[in-house]
């Protein structure tokens, strides 16, 4: 439906990077990271246009995340736990949710390379053609 209801943050700056590191548990390489993008949506408490900020900003992650890797940088992303730390240190409004974060940077020991065998469930696990 092309509601491009995503806002980005880009962050640069290593002491807003480190604090929005701490908004999850496991976003710790935030802190690390040439630049960190949150990705915000508007906060909504209807589920059906949720689930379509979510479906969408996903696409966007995957998007930035393939844009980068072609670059050959590096990234990951994290979930936001701690929407109010966002919301203090990116001035995030209060109508807004920062839906994750995409952390960017050079791998420090070694060129962006393709992953030579990824640990990934077999096709056939997956794939189920007519029936489950």
């Amino acid at each position: 439906m092309n509601q491009q209801a995503w806002d980005f943050v880009v962050v640069t700056e290593r002491g807003r990077l480190r604090e929005v590191a701490k908004a999850w548990r496991y976003a710790a390489h935030v802190a690390g990271s040439a630049a960190t993008i949150a990705l915000v949506v508007p906060a909504s408490d209807d589920r059906d246009e949720r689930d379509t900020f979510q479906y969408d900003v996903g696409q966007a992650t995957m998007s930035i995340m393939l844009a980068a890797t072609d670059l050959g940088i590096g990234s990951g992303h994290a979930s936001v736990g701690d929407q109010a730390l966002v919301r203090s240190v990116l001035g995030v409004p209060e109508d807004r949710e920062c839906a994750i974060l995409v952390a960017l940077g050079y791998p420090a020991d070694r060129p962006l390379e393709p992953i030579a065998h990824p640990n990934r469930r077999v096709l056939d696990d997956v794939v189920h053609r007519e029936r489950w």
